[in-house]
């Protein structure tokens, strides 16, 4: 397993959502509907969070299983293949209740392989 690989990706993870905490601090769901550029500033850095994801080893991913790999990659394909019809409440739900929880697990996995 290569571990500085899998650290820069993961960092890239929490790059990502640094980036989005600080889109969404003191935002309201009404504004976020209203701004479009926020709204493509948070699609682009789940999009990153998903590709980052997608190369981290298969490896470290068995050593994790709590981890939602599979709907962060899931999330990333639907926003990229499939952005005409993206419901804006499940990318808010996304920012707000999941992101936080998969940076905490993030940060965890990084001081374990350090």
């Amino acid at each position: 397993m290569d571990k500085d690989k899998n650290i820069f990706r993961l960092l890239h993870v929490i790059d990502c959502i640094e980036k989005i905490e600080i889109i969404i601090k003191d935002l309201s769901y009404e504004s976020y509907l209203e701004d479009w550029i926020k709204q493509d500033a948070i699609f682009r850095n789940i999009e990153i969070i998903g590709e980052a994801i997608v190369n981290v080893e298969e490896e470290l991913k068995e050593k994790y299983p709590d981890v939602p790999w599979v709907q962060a990659k899931g999330m990333r394909n639907f926003l990229i293949h499939e952005y005409f019809k993206v419901d804006q409440n499940a990318v808010w739900e996304t920012a707000h209740n999941h992101l936080p929880k998969l940076k905490f697990q993030i940060l965890s996995i990084i001081n374990d392989i350090k």
